[in-house]
C-alpha cells in the first residue's frame, strides 16, 4: 500500500517555523519537508533561523528533514547569462544543507512564457541544471525538479522528458506534484514509466480546473476537494515499488491555525479512505 511518509511547512505558509514545527510534531509525523520561497512562505531564506538554529530546532521537535522545497526567484531562461545567476543564488543557499541535514532541494530555472525558442529555453535550463547538479553533488545534496510544473517552461510531460534525455549529472531527479497532474491530465503511468529511476519525490494534493497558463490554476486544495485520483496515483507507485518519500504539501494562506487542523484532519481522512497508509504516530 502506497505510504505518506511525510509533511511540508507550506501547510502553514503564512506562519512561522516557530508555528509551524509544534503543529507538525502534535500531528506526529517524524519526518518534514521546509518549504521557502521568495515571494511568500520564507521558512528558510537567509533570515531566522539560519541553519544552525533550524538543525537545533529540528532536533528538539524530533523531526527529520527529508528536502527543502526552494524557489529564490524566476529567471528568464532565453537569457544564457542568467545561467550564472541562477547557480550563483542556488551555491549560496546549498551550503546551509548539510549543516541542517537537509539531503535534498528543488531548483527551477525558467519562467513558462509564449516566446516562440522553447527548445532554446529549455536547453538553457538544462545547462543550468547540470552546473548546479555538478556542484550539490560535491556537497552530498541532491536536486530535485518539480515536474511537470504549471509555471515553469516545462509544464507538460514531453517537456519534461526532453529535459531529462539531456541532463549529465546523475545527481538531478524528479518530484512529482498530484496537483499539477489534475490540472494537466496526463497519463500517470506512462511518465512514471518513462521516468524510471529518476523519481525522487511526491507531493500530495489536489486540483481542479483547466489550465489557465497564466499562474492562476486552481492548485491548493485539500485532498477530497478537487478531481486528483489518488487512488490511481497509489496504485501507480505500488506497480513500480516507489519507496521514496511522500509528503503532504497541502498550502493554506490566510486561515486560521485551527482551520488548518481542520483540513488536515479531512485531507488526511480522504487519503486513508481512498487508499494511502499513514505513519502509526500521526493522528488525526
Amino acid at each position: 500500500m502506497a505510504k505518506i511518509t511525510a509533511v511540508a511547512s507550506l501547510g502553514w505558509a503564512h506562519y512561522t517555523l516557530y508555528q509551524a514545527l509544534p503543529r507538525i510534531q502534535a500531528r506526529g509525523f517524524k519526518r518534514v519537508e521546509i518549504t521557502s520561497f521568495s515571494i511568500y512562505c520564507f521558512h528558510f531564506n537567509f533570515g531566522t533561523p539560519g541553519p544552525t538554529e533550524l538543525r537545533r530546532m529540528l532536533d528538539t521537535f524530533g523531526l527529520q528533514p527529508i528536502s527543502l522545497n526552494y524557489f529564490p526567484g524566476g529567471y528568464d531562461a532565453w537569457r544564457a547569462e542568467e545561467i550564472d545567476r541562477f547557480e550563483q543564488d542556488m551555491t549560496r543557499k546549498l551550503r546551509h544543507l548539510p549543516e541542517v541535514g537537509i539531503p535534498m532541494t528543488t531548483m527551477s530555472f525558467g519562467m513558462r512564457n509564449q516566446r516562440p525558442d522553447q527548445e532554446t529555453q529549455l536547453a538553457n535550463a538544462v545547462k543550468a541544471f547540470d552546473r548546479v547538479g555538478a556542484i550539490a553533488e560535491r556537497l552530498g545534496v541532491r536536486m530535485l525538479l518539480e515536474v511537470p510544473h504549471l509555471y515553469s517552461i516545462w509544464s507538460r510531460p514531453e517537456q519534461v522528458l526532453w529535459i531529462f534525455e539531456r541532463l549529465q549529472s546523475p545527481n538531478i531527479g524528479a518530484l512529482i506534484d498530484s496537483s499539477h497532474w489534475g490540472v494537466i491530465g496526463y497519463d500517470m503511468d506512462a511518465f512514471v514509466d518513462a521516468l524510471g529511476p529518476r523519481l525522487w519525490h511526491i507531493h500530495l494534493r489536489d486540483s481542479r480546473g483547466p489550465d489557465t497558463a497564466d499562474g492562476k490554476q486552481e492548485l491548493e486544495l485539500t485532498p477530497g476537494k478537487g478531481i486528483v485520483d489518488f487512488a490511481k496515483l497509489a496504485r501507480t507507485l505500488d506497480r513500480i515499488g516507489y519507496s521514496g518519500d511522500v509528503a503532504l504539501d497541502f498550502e493554506y494562506r490566510d486561515m486560521t491555525l485551527e482551520d488548518i487542523e481542520q483540513e488536515y484532519d479531512a485531507g488526511l481522512h480522504y487519503l486513508e479512505q481512498v487508499g494511502w497508509e499513514l505513519p502509526d504516530t500521526v493522528k488525526q
